[in-house]
């Protein structure tokens, strides 16, 4: 009972939120999502060697990024709307660096090298080629060694597009499947080798 009203308030804030800054109402519906506590929890448990510097492509008004405890946080979005109620949202937690800035996927360049890149709950809206391309370009070159690039795929016709963690995989990852959810979306982990691994 208790969480169900904690959802209902959080929903009416983000409602708020909306009206304010004009967003796109869709960030209002997909606030506490039950994937997003699972991959933070997920990330949060990693050592803390590696769990440096997080960045999410995609993060909308910030609710992953603000329970990571990283050393560092950068959120991303297209819209500059949502960003300013990221950055309000921001405000009233204490911790380590959280930053937020515009970004144009897949034509703006990822700089900085990341112990994780998170990019769920969009990337059914992207074309097959121009996801591969950048999840490979970023997995190469923004993701530290034992870094971990984390993705979801739908399996229903309603989207865009139904994109498999095969084809979007860059050689020699390896790939953990996190869970299943709603509406047929799985959610994956990419993770890059590093030399540690030579050795087992």
């Amino acid at each position: 009972m208790i969480h169900k009203a904690a959802r209902v308030v959080r929903r009416f804030e983000r409602h708020l939120l909306q009206r304010a800054f004009g967003f796109d109402a869709w960030h209002v519906g997909h606030a506490g999502e039950r994937y997003a506590a699972d991959l933070v929890r997920y990330l949060n448990g990693q050592a803390e060697a590696d769990r440096q510097a997080a960045v999410e492509i995609g993060c909308g008004l910030g609710d992953i990024l603000r329970h990571l405890r990283f050393h560092t946080r950068l959120g991303l979005d297209r819209d500059p709307r949502v960003l300013r109620a990221a950055r309000l949202l921001a405000l009233f937690q204490r911790g380590t660096d959280l930053r937020f800035a515009v970004f144009e996927f897949p034509h703006a360049q990822l700089d900085g090298q990341y112990s994780a890149i998170i990019m769920v709950n969009w990337i059914h809206l992207i074309p097959p080629e121009s996801l591969h391309n950048a999840i490979h370009s970023h997995f190469a070159n923004n993701l530290l060694e034992g870094g971990r690039l984390v993705i979801d795929t739908v399996d229903d016709p309603a989207y865009t597009y139904n994109h498999r963690v095969r084809d979007l995989a860059p050689a020699g990852a390896s790939i953990d499947h996190l869970g299943r959810y709603a509406r047929q979306r799985d959610v994956w982990v990419l993770r890059k080798p590093s030399a540690s691994d030579a050795d087992l």
